[in-house]
């Protein structure tokens, strides 16, 4: 038997919804020949070191029904059962993540954020900022710095503003968390405020814009 399993990925994210996203169900059915996804791939028993598993990335090459297949494009470092370029078969509850090249520039960048609006997931950052002066802050000791975004429920009071009440956040799982704000973010918005409307962000400059015309 082998030492590995795919583990499911929306039972992950059921179990996580605040910490761990997917892609939505469309985009995992919709996978086409050389897409590259992420799984996980776990030990069927923890080794000694701790280690449980570890998630890779898979190349489609094609589907068969309900299943995909493509290759494996890492040597792993824990499981032995499989090496570069041997062939996976998976399903979409498999898949935790698609390669998408847009997020490059995001992966080591911060945005502030209020405690409370990722403590409730019935709470959206209505409105967004942009300053692109914080991105001129030092780096931390860590190498992440600051994206120059901030997220705001929208109603916060001058208590809820408190340095104890925000947090820095990493901004690439923020776009993940709210998936309006990371497409803001990737069409290059920069420099002003963006208020949630009908599920897009709308500049607030160009709604004051609006109301005066």
């Amino acid at each position: 038997m082998s030492d590995w399993y795919l583990d499911n990925a929306e039972k992950l994210h059921a179990a996580n919804p605040r910490s761990f996203f997917i892609p939505s169900e469309e985009a995992r059915n919709g996978l086409e020949k050389g897409d590259v996804v992420r799984m996980v791939f776990a030990l069927h028993e923890t080794r000694d070191d701790g280690m449980s598993g570890e998630r890779m990335w898979v190349q489609v090459e094609g589907r068969d029904g309900d299943e995909y297949y493509g290759w494996l494009t890492n040597e792993p470092a824990a499981i032995r059962d499989i090496s570069r370029e041997d062939t996976v078969r998976f399903k979409a509850e498999h898949v935790i993540a698609i390669y998408d090249e847009r997020t490059e520039p995001f992966e080591d960048l911060l945005a502030y954020v209020p405690k409370r609006l990722l403590e409730d997931d019935d709470l959206q950052p209505e409105v967004v900022h942009h300053d692109p002066e914080e991105e001129e802050r030092p780096p931390r000791d860590d190498g992440q710095k600051s994206s120059g975004w901030d997220l705001l429920v929208g109603d916060e009071t001058e208590e809820q503003l408190d340095a104890d009440k925000l947090t820095m956040s990493n901004l690439l799982w923020l776009m993940e968390r709210y998936p309006a704000f990371g497409e803001l973010v990737f069409s290059g918005a920069r420099e002003g405020t963006w208020v949630l409307k009908d599920g897009s962000y709308v500049s607030e400059a160009q709604m004051i814009s609006a109301t005066d015309s």
